[in-house]
């Protein structure tokens, strides 16, 4: 029997839109690899999305790698120069940070404002709302979400607190300064719930630091190659100085978000497995059904490799027509989950994905061409490896007793 025909069978078993038990059954088969699919892509679609925007909007603003000192850093420029040769090195930012206190009116919320060069301000300028190219003396940049618990808008003025050590050391004092909300930083992350940027220079002599900074902020090719680098420039520091690197502030919660994706992927991974092995008891009634014609078949001359070639052809018919509606439902639902997501929030009046809980805002995707090949080829592979042993038994069934039954 020539292919073409072998697959005729397979096509007429699979397709058949009567109401035979073979049909509903293969229909069933399908309906639940597509679901299985569906879930499958759409849900690794969004926890790639997760990981994606973890790694760019909140990785991609703080230091890779962050080096700080215990006495004031007064070599710091020579220190720059040195660690701007090193290999993966982008760019090596003076910086300086200090715990303040916010005070507008009977508002007032504590942490910690950011002193910046212009060439660090650039990395912000895609998020501020409105768009900023330098900062002067008075102004700063707030966080959406910490401007919003302050009831600041751009252009309002905020008095700002800093401890200030006395002269016997003993006492702090509270160093007030007047600044201007001059942009909103909306990351949709985390971040805009606590950062606060102004100039270096004016936070330093805000803080009574005066041309000192508090470390120099490195940003390299490669965010994986901190780790490592942090080990190589701590072995030419001296002990007044310390390193470290991004892994140490969000490397727990990057590892969580690539954790709960991973799991989320063997579960649903599993899921497909089930679907394949809803195949393999479907095809196994689909034989029962089917043992009068395919006995008559066999009658006529066809062979048992004929026989198991045609279930096999259906397992994999099954497999390729649930693969491409599962890939086509998956993508449907990666690309509505967004906005899903902002219906639902809408319909129940709350926030869903509130930085205050989660790292994000909204609900992000990233959808991968890889993991729909790998999650189809996977299911076909599945589906055609469930039909043999369907495939064995129709083609080892007892002809005559069959017919003259």
């Amino acid at each position: 029997m020539p292919w073409s025909e072998r697959l005729q069978f397979a096509l007429r078993q699979s397709l058949d839109r009567g109401r035979g038990l073979s049909a509903f059954l293969s229909r069933l088969s399908m309906i639940g690899l597509v679901l299985a699919l569906a879930l499958l892509l759409s849900v690794m679609s969004v926890m790639n999305g997760f990981e994606k925007e973890m790694r760019e909007r909140i990785l991609g603003l703080v230091p890779h790698v962050t080096l700080r000192a215990y006495t004031p850093m007064l070599d710091w420029q020579a220190r720059r120069t040195q660690l701007l040769t090193m290999p993966n090195v982008l760019a090596v930012n003076a910086f300086y940070d200090t715990d303040v206190l916010f005070v507008r009116g009977t508002r007032v919320e504590a942490t910690r404002l950011l002193g910046v060069d212009s060439d660090t301000l650039q990395r912000y300028q895609p998020l501020l709302s409105p768009a900023l190219a330098q900062l002067d003396e008075q102004q700063l940049i707030l966080g959406a979400m910490l401007a919003k618990r302050l009831g600041a808008v751009v252009g309002d003025r905020l008095t700002l607190l800093a401890p200030t050590e006395s002269g016997d050391r003993q006492t702090q004092t509270a160093r007030p300064k007047r600044y201007v909300v001059a942009a909103l930083l909306a990351t949709g992350t985390e971040l805009d719930e606590k950062l606060a940027i102004a100039d270096l220079s004016s936070v330093a002599a805000f803080a009574g630091a005066g041309g000192q900074i508090s470390g120099l902020a490195l940003q390299v090719a490669d965010l994986f190659d901190a780790p490592q680098l942090r080990r190589d420039i701590a072995r030419t520091l001296p002990p007044t100085q310390y390193v470290s690197d991004w892994t140490s502030s969000q490397g727990n919660l990057y590892a969580a978000i690539r954790l709960s994706r991973d799991i989320i992927t063997l579960l649903l991974l599993s899921i497909i497995a089930v679907a394949a092995f809803n195949v393999v008891s479907s095809l196994a009634l689909v034989v029962t059904d089917r043992r009068r014609a395919i006995a008559m078949l066999s009658a006529l001359g066809a062979s048992s490799r004929d026989i198991q070639a045609i279930f096999l052809l259906q397992g994999l018919v099954i497999g390729v027509i649930g693969a491409a509606i599962g890939s086509l439902a998956g993508l449907s639902l990666a690309f509505a989950a967004p906005h899903l997501a902002q219906g639902l929030e809408g319909l129940l009046g709350v926030q869903l994905l509130n930085t205050d809980v989660y790292p994000l805002a909204f609900l992000p995707v990233d959808i991968r061409l890889r993991d729909f090949v790998i999650a189809d080829l996977a299911a076909i592979v599945l589906c055609v490896l469930a039909a043999v042993l369907p495939a064995r038994r129709a083609a080892n069934m007892p002809v005559a007793e069959i017919l003259a039954s």
